[in-house]
């Protein structure tokens, strides 16, 4: 019989077989949970990366229909609104992708903790466990993966730049 609290194995002495149950313990090991427990992180730290691609993806594709809409709604001529609806939309999707950010970066300061906790019961020692730091909000909204949000940011400004001094649209004067 082969079951979760004993293991029956044979021994064979003497020309006749002896059985003798090996006990084993109840429930998971320190170790299989950990193990669990990082594996759900890392899933959840997955989804979190997936998310800011995503929201980046999003972004691009809103940013475009905002402003036709806008221009729309102010009788179809280029306007300040249009490009303040642009900065809004980019603001909104950079926040939102910060946010991503910062919890997958506390996901992975949690995962951390676990792989030094199962390092420590390692008998032969183990020293392979990525140097992760904590991330503060600031830190979060700029990094280095949020330049795509500052690149469009730049791009509208200088469209409003050219429409302020006259080279896009309809100015501020009423030339064209």
């Amino acid at each position: 019989m082969v079951g979760r609290a004993a293991t029956v194995i044979s021994i064979v002495r003497a020309g006749r077989e002896v059985r003798a149950a090996e006990a084993k313990p109840e429930g998971p090991t320190a170790d299989a949970l950990d193990k669990e427990q990082l594996d759900q992180l890392h899933a959840a730290t997955l989804k979190a990366a997936d998310s800011c691609f995503e929201l980046k993806k999003l972004c691009a594709t809103v940013l475009v229909p905002a402003g036709i809409l806008v221009a729309t709604f102010s009788e179809r001529k280029l306007n300040p609104a249009v490009f303040v609806a642009g900065f809004m939309v980019i603001a909104a999707f950079w926040v939102a992708d910060a946010f991503s950010f910062y919890y997958q970066r506390r996901l992975r300061v949690l995962m951390k903790d676990i792989w030094n906790r199962r390092a420590e019961r390692c008998a032969e020692g183990y020293d392979h466990i990525q140097k992760v730091t904590g991330v503060s909000w600031l830190r979060a909204v700029f990094n280095s993966s949020m330049i795509y949000y500052l690149i469009l940011a730049v791009m509208v400004g200088a469209a409003l730049a050219a429409y302020a001094f006259g080279l896009l649209g309809t100015g501020p004067g009423g030339h064209p």
